[in-house]
């Protein structure tokens, strides 16, 4: 059990590097393009981050199921401090970018491998708490990760925005060290071309959303997505197994976090910015409204283990559907004229909702999976919300920008989020409300 501690704090630091990276670049990208030069590159610091980290997601999954969690998780900590290391190096944008990528094809196994080995090493009662610390984590580094990255910028040099990784991922793999696992794992067959049709189609899409004039970027994403069903129709060992998708508790969750990801999950990033142009808020007072989601989160997610032991998956997947989609109809309609106080409460609310059912997804993905594949089922769900976000986020993007000011714009974001999560009510009534091993422990 003492070992177990030192595993935890492992994979909390793990989840602190993930979190600090993803909001500390903020304030420091502006002093950065002033010093490197580039400007026409700035996005990409970001794109091929995100590229990266995503399309890589599914790969780590199927290898931690037949190398292992522990390996794989301090070889992605390990790319990850070393991209960092380079990034804090770099003289111009465009090795900054080639460093960025290699950053984030090791941030992609770091959250993922993360909660895998929560699952393999925790029960599923201890499992909801657990996403409640990292999920506090994500909240914290929101508010922290723009300070330190402005200290850093201010005080010392944009380059430590990287270099403060070193010892974080240092600490981190010393905590996995004394990790001992206890499955066995069976090494088969790679399907690197399935990968490779797989990562080539994903990572076209994704660019879809980021470059202007995107329409054959879909349009290949799309062919290289029908070619890659296809060989892996005769493929015997494919990258992603069949089984995954005969199980129908795995088959429907993953559908269910897709749409939930692509509806209100995305909203979030642009409520400070409606308040700062619709209200004229202080940058400050509007970032300051997320924390009602982050409160949220933690009342959602932390009795989440307990719940599915006492309700199943079904009902709660049905009550945080309807949780999100009555708050939702909230913000549609009051939006125009709701108070900063109201909105702080409409959101702790969904937040509720969003910790739910993050918790219960992410539980219901290791749970209906067999033992050699739920390294494989829980990255693909991560997969998938990674996905489900960033076509939503970039769908409300082009609806704000169309809108004649952004209060309209915010009320049609709301509307689309709003149709998309009357789906996710539909499709929470399809997922199977216990799993077999859990309906036979009875």
């Amino acid at each position: 059990m003492k070992k177990n501690k030192y595993v935890f704090w492992g994979l909390v630091i793990t989840t602190l590097i993930s979190a600090l990276d993803a909001n500390i670049m903020q304030t420091a990208s502006p002093t950065i393009v002033k010093q490197l030069g580039g400007m026409e590159l700035f996005a990409w610091i970001f794109v091929v981050y995100m590229l990266a980290s995503t399309v890589t997601v599914p790969l780590y999954g199927k290898l931690s199921d037949m190398y292992g969690r522990k390996k794989l998780l301090m070889f992605a900590v390990g790319l990850f401090t070393l991209g960092s290391i380079l990034c804090g190096m770099a003289n111009s944008m465009v090795t900054l970018i080639i460093f960025r990528g290699i950053q984030g094809l090791g941030a992609g196994g770091m959250i993922p491998l993360s909660m895998v080995i929560v699952g393999d090493l925790f029960t599923i009662e201890r499992r909801g708490k657990i996403q409640a610390v990292f999920s506090s984590i994500w909240a914290i580094s929101s508010i922290v990760g723009p300070i330190l990255g402005s200290f850093f910028v201010e005080a010392l040099s944009w380059r430590w925005i990287f270099f403060i990784n070193i010892p974080i991922g240092i600490a981190s793999v010393l905590c996995l060290l004394p990790y001992k696992e206890q499955m066995e794992f069976k090494k088969t067959h790679i399907d690197y071309k399935g990968f490779f049709l797989f990562g080539v189609s994903i990572t076209l899409l994704l660019l879809s959303t980021n470059i202007q004039n995107s329409i054959w970027y879909i349009i290949l994403g799309i062919i290289g997505i029908i070619v890659f069903v296809l060989v892996e129709r005769k493929e015997t060992h494919p990258f992603l197994p069949v089984s995954l998708f005969k199980n129908k508790g795995i088959l429907m969750t993953n559908l269910f976090m897709l749409v939930y990801c692509l509806s209100f999950f995305g909203t979030s990033n642009f409520i400070p910015l409606f308040l700062q142009e619709g209200n004229q808020m202080s940058i400050y007072k509007s970032g300051l409204i997320l924390l009602s989601i982050a409160v949220g989160w933690t009342f959602g997610s932390t009795p989440a283990g307990k719940w599915i032991l006492r309700f199943g998956y079904k009902l709660l997947f049905i009550i945080g559907s309807l949780i999100t989609t009555l708050s939702g109809l909230a913000l549609y309609l009051f939006i125009s004229d709701i108070s900063y106080f109201g909105l702080f409460i409409i959101l702790t609310i969904q937040g509720v909702s969003f910790g739910l059912l993050f918790a219960v997804g992410t539980i219901a993905s290791q749970e209906f999976a067999e033992p050699q594949i739920k390294g494989m089922s829980t990255s693909l769900q991560m997969f998938l919300k990674n996905i489900g976000t960033s076509i939503g986020v970039t769908v409300m993007g082009l609806i704000i920008n169309q809108a004649a000011n952004i209060v309209i714009g915010m009320k049609y974001v709301f509307l689309y989020a709003l149709c998309l999560s009357l789906i996710t009510i539909v499709l929470s009534f399809l997922i199977p409300a216990k799993t077999t091993a859990f309906s036979e422990s009875e």
